[in-house]
C-alpha cells in the first residue's frame, strides 16, 4: 500500500512516533535497517511487528512523496526456512493487509 503526500513526507523519526503513539500497546513499533523494501533506496524504515511472521515495513520516499507500507516476515530465519516461496507466503496475505490497513489509518488520522 502506499500512501500519497503533496506537502512535506514525515521522517521516519516522526512516523516511528505516532506509531509508536498509536498502537505501541499492541505492536512492537522501531526504527530498524531496511531490508526488506525494494522500491526505495532507503537504509532505513519503521517496523510494526506483529508476531516472528506477520509484520509492516513503513519505508519514507522523500523525492517521490511517498511513504509505503508493505506486509512483510520480520523474522530472517522464519522467512527463509517457511516463506521463501510464493504458495506459503500466500498464507499470510489476509494477515499483512488487515495490519497494512490499520498502519495506513493510524499515519492517515496522525498527519493528515
Amino acid at each position: 500500500m502506499t500512501l500519497q503526500y503533496n506537502n512535506e513526507v514525515p521522517t521516519l523519526t516522526q512516523l516511528q512516533t505516532v506509531l509508536q503513539t498509536q498502537l505501541g500497546a499492541k505492536y512492537e513499533c522501531r526504527v530498524v535497517h531496511d531490508r526488506w523494501t525494494l522500491n526505495f533506496s532507503g537504509a532505513q524504515c519503521v517496523l510494526v511487528k506483529k508476531s516472528g511472521t506477520v509484520g509492516i515495513c513503513v519505508a519514507v520516499n522523500e523525492k517521490n512523496k511517498k511513504i509505503d507500507v508493505d506486509g512483510i516476515v520480520p523474522n530472517q530465519v522464519i522467512e527463509k526456512i517457511f516463506f521463501n516461496n510464493f504458495a506459503t507466503r500466500l498464507l499470510l496475505t489476509s494477515s499483512w493487509n488487515k495490519l497494512e490497513k490499520e498502519v495506513a489509518e493510524a499515519i492517515r488520522a496522525k498527519l493528515s
